[in-house]
């Protein structure tokens, strides 16, 4: 059986060693079903690396890059979206810090907020962590305000 060759650098194991584990290897007959799962497996790996490069799957990874000083003790984080487009949706994370204030506002569009942290009032409806709210297109609700801060999923518009 030839014995094949890769790069070095990215074998885990030295030639060597390779070479004593094929010398040893008894080469083996796969059923039909065998390869078939095999290759189903490579083929959706390779599409889901294909999605990857082609935006069609994002993953944003927790951690300390990517916040942006929205306003005084306000923070976003875009998970989605293209923030330098006006009116643009988006999908972000928002951080606000306590004692954070900001007028009431409408909605040129739908906006969702989903809790993870802390507390959020919207005039006088007050969230906490887990609470989901839905604002249509077209509505009002009053000032914005958080006793503790909070960290909230949005989707919408931003209100700055």
């Amino acid at each position: 059986m030839e014995k094949p060759r890769t790069n070095t650098q990215t074998n885990a194991l030295d030639n060597d060693v390779l070479d004593l584990l094929l010398e040893a290897h008894t080469p083996s007959t796969l059923s039909l079903q065998t390869t078939d799962r095999m290759r189903t497996n490579v083929m959706q790996k390779i599409r889901e690396q294909k999605a990857f490069e082609e935006k069609q799957l994002i993953i944003v990874r927790e951690g300390k890059d990517g916040w942006i000083d929205a306003l005084p003790g306000a923070q976003i984080k875009i998970l989605r979206g293209e923030i330098s487009v006006p009116n643009s949706l988006l999908s972000y994370l928002v951080r606000l810090e306590s004692g954070f204030t900001l007028a009431g506002h409408e909605h040129p569009f739908d906006e969702e907020i989903l809790m993870l942290e802390g507390d959020l009032s919207l005039g006088g409806l007050t969230l906490s962590a887990g609470d989901f709210h839905f604002a249509a297109m077209g509505t009002k609700h009053g000032d914005v305000s958080t006793l503790n801060g909070c960290l909230a999923y949005m989707r919408g518009i931003l209100p700055i």
